[in-house]
C-alpha cells in the first residue's frame, strides 16, 4: 500500500492546527509556513503554495492566507514577481561589520563558495581619491586591484582596490582568483588590524554593469572601506559596488550598542 505524501500546504494546515496559543490565524499560517522553510521542505527557488491551496488545506479565507504570505514577504523569506508564483528566497547571511573579515571568510562561514575573476592588477600613479585615505603624497606609485567577486558562481560584487607600494609588491604573483587578499598578506607578515566603512548607494556605470551582468543605471550599494595595520597606517583603501538585488544592510540596535551587518539576498 502506497503512504499519500502530503503536500506543503497539507503540511501548513497541519501546523497551525498544532499551533497553540490565541495567536491570530494569519501569524499561525505564517509561522507554519516559516517553519517548512527553516526546515528544508520549502528550499530556495521552490513556489509557495498557492493561496487557493493554502485556502482548500487550511480552512482559513483568503484574505488571512494573503496576510501570512505578505508577512512572509516582508521579512525576506518569499518574493512574488508579476506574472509569476510567489517563491522562497535564500535565507539571509549575516556577517556583522564589527568583524573585520575578507570577503572569502565571510563567504566561507555562511556556507556559500566564494570566488573571484581578476579582473587587473597594476601599478600607477594614485588619484587623489585614493592618495588621501592611503596617506600618500601626490604622484606616488600605488597598487589597484580590480575583481568580480563570485557567491556560488554569481557575479555579486566589483572590488576596486588600492594599496601602497610595498603592500601592493605582496600580492604580485598570489592566487588572487581563489585566494584571500587578506589572508595573503598575513603569510607575508601584514597584520590587517581595523576598518572604516561607509554606506551608499549608487547607480551601475557602464563599466560596472557589464561586470555584474546588469543594465547601466541600475542600483547598486557601495561600501568605501580604508583598513589600517596595528600602528595606524592605512593598509589598503577599498570601494566595492554590490548589487542592489545581492546584498541588503540589517541593524540591529540596543541601549547597549547596536551591530551593522551586510546579508545576501537570495
Amino acid at each position: 500500500m502506497s503512504s499519500h505524501v502530503k503536500s506543503p500546504a497539507e503540511q501548513a494546515a497541519q501546523r497551525v492546527a498544532r499551533a497553540a496559543g490565541d495567536a491570530p490565524a494569519h501569524e499561525r499560517l505564517a509561522s507554519a509556513l516559516r517553519g517548512l522553510i527553516d526546515d528544508g521542505i520549502l528550499r530556495p527557488g521552490d513556489p509557495l503554495p498557492g493561496d487557493a491551496a493554502l485556502v482548500a488545506a487550511t480552512g482559513l479565507a483568503r484574505g488571512t492566507v494573503r496576510q501570512a504570505v505578505a508577512a512572509l514577504r516582508a521579512e525576506g523569506l518569499v518574493q512574488t514577481r508579476q506574472g509569476a508564483r510567489t517563491t522562497v528566497l535564500a535565507r539571509p547571511r549575516l556577517q556583522p561589520f564589527s568583524e573585520l573579515v575578507s570577503f572569502t571568510a565571510w563567504a566561507r562561514q555562511a556556507g556559500a563558495e566564494p570566488g573571484a575573476r581578476v579582473v587587473e592588477l597594476v601599478r600607477r600613479p594614485a588619484d587623489p581619491a585614493t592618495a588621501e585615505p592611503l596617506q600618500l603624497a601626490d604622484g606616488a606609485l600605488a597598487w589597484t586591484l580590480t575583481r568580480v567577486r563570485l557567491l556560488d558562481g554569481v557575479p555579486v560584487m566589483v572590488e576596486r582596490a588600492a594599496y601602497p607600494e610595498p603592500i601592493g609588491d605582496l600580492l604580485v604573483g598570489a592566487d588572487l582568483e581563489h585566494g584571500s587578499v587578506y589572508d595573503t598578506l598575513a603569510a607575508r607578515g601584514v597584520e590587517v588590524a581595523s576598518g572604516h566603512h561607509r554606506i551608499s548607494a549608487v547607480g551601475a556605470d557602464p563599466g560596472t554593469a557589464a561586470l555584474l551582468n546588469l543594465r547601466p543605471g541600475e542600483p547598486l550599494l557601495r561600501q568605501a572601506r580604508t583598513v589600517f595595520g596595528p600602528d595606524g597606517a592605512p593598509l589598503e583603501h577599498s570601494v566595492d559596488d554590490w548589487r542592489g538585488d545581492a546584498i541588503a544592510l540589517d541593524a540591529v540596535n540596543s541601549a547597549q550598542g547596536n551591530r551593522l551587518a551586510r546579508r545576501p539576498r537570495g
